[in-house]
C-alpha cells in the first residue's frame, strides 16, 4: 500500500483503500453531503437497520470498482476514470435519496443523474447558500480530477451515459451502470446486509473472478452463470423484500406529496437538503407538510385500504389502468376517491406498479448479460438461463395497484376505490 494511502473501514468489504487523490475527493463537501442521506430513503421505518447512506454505497462501489480493474488489468487511464466515476456517480441525490426524484423529474425538469453530472463539471453547486463560505475553502471535485489527470467533462459523461462515451470503450460506461456493475453490486450487497434480508446476497467473488474483456465489451464466462442468476434473483428479490415493500412505499409517497406540497420555487431549494434539512424544512411550512412531517418521524404512516394483485383483475381491468397510469390519471383519482369519501387530498394515496408489467409483458433489461460461451461466441444470458428468461415478466412489487389511507376510513375508502379505479 502506497506511504500516502488511507484506509477505510466498511462494514461490508473490509478494508477500503483511498490513494491521496481520492482522500481529496472522498473529503469534498459533496461526497461528505452524501453522508447525511439514506441510502434506502425511509426503508428504516420497517427496516430498524437500514440507516446506511450513500457515501457508504459510492465508497462501496469504489472499492468493486478497483477489484474489476485490476481483474481485468484495465490500463491506467481507464482504470481512474472507472475508479472516479464509481466513488462519484450519486453525489447528485436529493434528500432520502431516489423517494421523490420522480417530482423533481417532473416540475424541475432534471433528475439526480444530470444533477451529479452538473456538480463533477463545477457547473452546480448541491450546497445550501452560504454553507460553503462558512466551512471555508475546500479543494472542488474537478480539481481533485484533474490532479489524476482526468477530464471532469468526461467522468460526468461516464457517469450519466448508458450507452458509451465516445474515446472509451464501453465496458468502462457498462461496470458503471451495465448488466453486471458495480453500483447494484454493491447496492444489493449493502442494502442485504443492512436490512437483514438474505436474498440480496451476492457472490461478488465469482462473478468478478469469470469476468472478462473480449473485444470492448465486458463478458461473463460460461462459469459465472451461477453467480450472474444469483445477482438477478437477489435484485427482483430485494425489490419485492424491500425496495417495493407496501410501508415502505406508502411513507415514500406520503414524503412525496409533502415535499410537493411546498410549491416549485421551495422545491428548488429542497433538492440541496440533506434528510434532516428537509425534514426541518418541512416542520417549518406548517399545514398538511407539517402534519406528514411529524407523521413520519413517530411512524404514523397511512394503512393499505385496497390492495390488488395482477391476478386479482380482469384482463379488461389490466389494460385499463395500465392506459390510465401512462396518461398520468393516478393523481386525479386521489383526488377523487378523496372527495368522494370526504376526506382531504393527500391522505388517499395510490401507488402502482409499471404499465408494462401488468399488461403481462416482458420487460428487458438488466438480465441481458453478455456470457462467453465455451466456443468463443458472446451468448446473452436469457438464452442460456431459464431463470433469467422467467424474471423478465417478473413484476418489481407483488400488488399491481395499492391504495392507501388513515385506518379509520380503510374500509369507505376500499369501496370507493374499486368504482373509481374500474
Amino acid at each position: 500500500m502506497p506511504a500516502e494511502a488511507k484506509v477505510v473501514h466498511d462494514a461490508v468489504h473490509g478494508s477500503v483503500v483511498f490513494t491521496h487523490h481520492f482522500q481529496d475527493v472522498l473529503n469534498t463537501p459533496e461526497m461528505q453531503r452524501a453522508g447525511q442521506i439514506h441510502q434506502l430513503g425511509l426503508a428504516n421505518l420497517v427496516f430498524p437497520g437500514a440507516n446506511h447512506t450513500r457515501l457508504e454505497h459510492m465508497i462501496g462501489t469504489f472499492y468493486l470498482a478497483t477489484r474489476f480493474g485490476a481483474s481485468l488489468e484495465l490500463k491506467e487511464h481507464e482504470r481512474l476514470m472507472l475508479l472516479a466515476s464509481a466513488l462519484l456517480h450519486d453525489i447528485g441525490h436529493p434528500a432520502f435519496s431516489h423517494t421523490f426524484e420522480t417530482l423533481i423529474e417532473e416540475r424541475l425538469h432534471m433528475n439526480h443523474m444530470e444533477i451529479t453530472a452538473s456538480i463533477i463539471k463545477g457547473e452546480f453547486d448541491i450546497l445550501p447558500e452560504g454553507e460553503r463560505k462558512r466551512i471555508g475553502n475546500a479543494i472542488s471535485i474537478p480539481e481533485c480530477l484533474e490532479a489524476l489527470e482526468l477530464s471532469p467533462r468526461e467522468v460526468a459523461s461516464v457517469v450519466v451515459s448508458e450507452h458509451g462515451v465516445s474515446g472509451l470503450p464501453p465496458y468502462i460506461t457498462s461496470l458503471i451502470h451495465g448488466p453486471v456493475d458495480v453500483d447494484q453490486m454493491d447496492y444489493l450487497m449493502r442494502d442485504s446486509h443492512y436490512t437483514g434480508v438474505a436474498p440480496g446476497r451476492v457472490d461478488a467473488d465469482r462473478i468478478i473472478q469469470t469476468s472478462e474483456i473480449k473485444g470492448k465489451r465486458m463478458v461473463i464466462r460460461r462459469g459465472g452463470i451461477p453467480a450472474i442468476e444469483g445477482l438477478i434473483v437477489s435484485r427482483i428479490l430485494m425489490n419485492t423484500a424491500v425496495y417495493f415493500h407496501k410501508t415502505v412505499r406508502i411513507a415514500e409517497l406520503m414524503l412525496t406529496r409533502a415535499v410537493e406540497s411546498l410549491g416549485r420555487e421551495e422545491l428548488s431549494q429542497v433538492i440541496r437538503d440533506t434528510d434532516a434539512s428537509l425534514m426541518c424544512r418541512l416542520a417549518q411550512a406548517g399545514g398538511y407538510a407539517a402534519d406528514i412531517a411529524l407523521r413520519l418521524k413517530y411512524r404514523r404512516l397511512l394503512k393499505p385500504s385496497l390492495v390488488l394483485s395482477i391476478a386479482d383483475m380482469s384482463e379488461e381491468q389490466r389494460k385499463a389502468l395500465a392506459e390510465d397510469i401512462r396518461r398520468k390519471r393516478i393523481r386525479e383519482m386521489e383526488r377523487e376517491i378523496s372527495s368522494k369519501a370526504g376526506l382531504q387530498e393527500g391522505y388517499v394515496l395510490i401507488d402502482t406498479s409499471h404499465p408494462e408489467y401488468i399488461e403481462g409483458k416482458d420487460v428487458r433489461g438488466k438480465t441481458e448479460v453478455p456470457i462467453l460461451d465455451d466456443n468463443g461466441k458472446i451468448v446473452s444470458l436469457t438464452k442460456l438461463s431459464s431463470i433469467a428468461s422467467a424474471i423478465q415478466r417478473h413484476p418489481r412489487q407483488e400488488y399491481a395497484v395499492l391504495v392507501a389511507c388513515e385506518e379509520r376510513h380503510r374500509e369507505r375508502v376500499r369501496q370507493i376505490a374499486k368504482r373509481v379505479l374500474f
